[in-house]
């Protein structure tokens, strides 16, 4: 049986580029359930501590969402394993996924694995995500998809690295979804448009209606405008500062 969290995991002193990377880290999960996209305590997100590529940042499992904070997060080795001897394990399935995704992907620096309904009701289906939205469209050639399996053996491991090698998004059918980036709020995201895209689709075809759907060449263009566009940013660095800024308002323990 899973261990119950009586008191939260506090680290000791850290570096200035680990704090960093705490804060954000914090932050992130915090703006996963102010926008209703927790579950619980489950779910994970993993971040790699700015100037130590090879240490880890995880959650102890059994903390929600909303209570977790910079010192409550667990930094690990390479194989997920705690290193502070005083630091509880992270859950198997946090170990082994910073494990695969940080390994396969020295660009990547964060991950999010979530179960928010829409995207498992989409991830779901045959056809999957749809160019219905705009937010589809921006996401669609980053994505690709899982089977689901409930123990994650060494065969599974070695498909889900090959998966994270080629892809941003992985959509698990009939399970979640797990998002990488460069940064937090890369990560937040594609993370945020993803659930939005898939909201958009469930709805679309809860009316009964035969969908509009955009044609793949258009797609391609509009794809290729996005990227070029100097007026937007697809990394999430246009919103991230007023996240944080509302964070500060709503729930400055964060950072503590």
């Amino acid at each position: 049986m899973a261990a119950i969290v009586e008191t939260p995991y506090a680290a000791p002193s850290c570096s200035e580029a680990e704090w960093r990377t705490r804060r954000e880290q914090a932050a992130l999960y915090r703006l996963l359930d102010r926008y209703g996209m927790s579950d619980l305590a489950n779910q994970v997100v993993g971040a790699r501590v700015k100037d130590e590529p090879d240490r880890y940042l995880l959650h102890q499992y059994g903390l929600l969402y909303e209570e977790i904070t910079a010192s409550s997060l667990i930094k690990t080795d390479r194989q997920g394993a705690p290193l502070d001897p005083a630091a509880p394990m992270p859950v198997d399935g946090a170990r082994n996924l910073a494990k695969w995704i940080f390994g396969t992907r020295p660009d990547v620096n964060v991950f999010i694995h979530g179960h928010c309904q829409d995207v498992m009701a989409v991830g779901s289906t045959k056809q999957g995500l749809q160019a219905v939205s705009q937010p589809a469209v921006y996401l669609m050639h980053l994505l690709t998809y899982v089977d689901y399996e409930f123990f994650e053996d060494d065969e599974y491991a070695e498909k889900f690295e090959a998966l994270a090698a080629a892809h941003d998004v992985i959509v698990t059918r009939n399970h979640g979804y797990y998002v990488f980036g460069t940064s937090a709020p890369e990560a937040f995201f594609r993370a945020y448009y993803l659930r939005q895209a898939c909201s958009v689709q469930v709805k679309v075809y809860a009316m009964g209606k035969e969908p509009h759907i955009i044609d793949p060449q258009e797609v391609a263009r509009f794809q290729d405008q996005m990227y070029a566009s100097e007026h937007y940013n697809y990394d999430g660095s246009t919103e991230w500062a007023a996240l944080l800024r509302k964070l500060e308002r709503e729930q400055p323990d964060y950072r503590t």
